[in-house]
């Protein structure tokens, strides 16, 4: 009788256990989003030409106008735009956004935008496990995309048979093959965001980017289709495991 009023203990907490586990508040995401990647070596967004190139830096106040796009965006925080090297710049020859660097602030920028879009594009370039990307629409978190989403999508690096590891570009060609680089295209199909914030762990590195693309009323976008998409809601947990392997990440804390 003992034993088995035991088991029902056990049983109890476990279920207990298992319903604060869900009960516990979750960052359930408003807004669903297609995500894609272009082809291996393709740093521009395809279709669009509304993108911020970061060559000629940026304007007063560190706002673009994304060549003319008639949508503004300021950007904010810890960041800095660097010249070409074997983690970014576009073609090899363009300067590139990044966060501040790896052990100083804490790493994180946000690019405001003037009006609502359904679209957002960026080269990643050098993913790192430290990457994440945030939509909000005014203070409402309508979506994320953590290194988990993108390293799957392209495939594990380094790789000899991968064309999304390593640099793309003719100067710095093959250099950083352990980490991915490859345009991705985000396209909000449930409502419209108007900020965007870039995070990095910066006990991992850097989180380096170029060539950022909006763009509103996109009906669809080109390339692969992550498979399967992540459901919104998941995309935060999807990203926890991250952290556990953080040590066996080897990065570029050597800047």
């Amino acid at each position: 009788m003992t034993a088995y009023f035991e088991r029902l203990v056990k049983v109890g907490i476990a279920l207990g256990l298992t319903a604060v586990i869900f009960a516990a508040p979750q960052n359930v995401l408003a807004d669903s989003f297609t995500v894609t990647y272009l082809g291996p070596g393709v740093q521009t967004p395809s279709g669009i030409t509304t993108y911020e190139t970061f060559d000629s830096g940026l304007g007063a106040g560190n706002t673009t106008t994304f060549n003319g796009s008639g949508i503004t965006g300021t950007y904010s925080g810890d960041f800095q735009i660097l010249s070409p090297s074997q983690y970014g710049g576009a073609g090899g020859t363009g300067q590139f956004i990044a966060t501040t660097t790896p052990g100083g602030n804490p790493g994180s920028y946000t690019l405001t935008l003037s009006q609502s879009v359904d679209y957002f594009g960026l080269w990643f370039s050098a993913l790192d496990q430290g990457n994440d990307l945030y939509f909000y629409n005014g203070t409402t978190l309508v979506f994320s995309f953590l290194p988990s989403n993108y390293s799957t999508l392209v495939g594990a690096c380094p790789s000899g048979s991968n064309p999304y590891c390593g640099n793309p570009n003719s100067a710095f060609l093959g250099q950083d093959n352990g980490e991915q680089f490859a345009y991705l295209n985000f396209l909000d199909t449930g409502g419209t965001f108007n900020k965007i914030v870039f995070t990095e762990d910066p006990t991992v590195g850097q989180f380096e980017s170029d060539n950022h693309a909006v763009a509103q009323n996109v009906v669809t976008i080109p390339g692969t289709p992550i498979t399967p998409t992540p459901e919104p809601s998941s995309l935060l947990l999807l990203g926890t495991g991250i952290f556990g392997a953080a040590g066996m990440v080897r990065r570029k804390l050597t800047r």
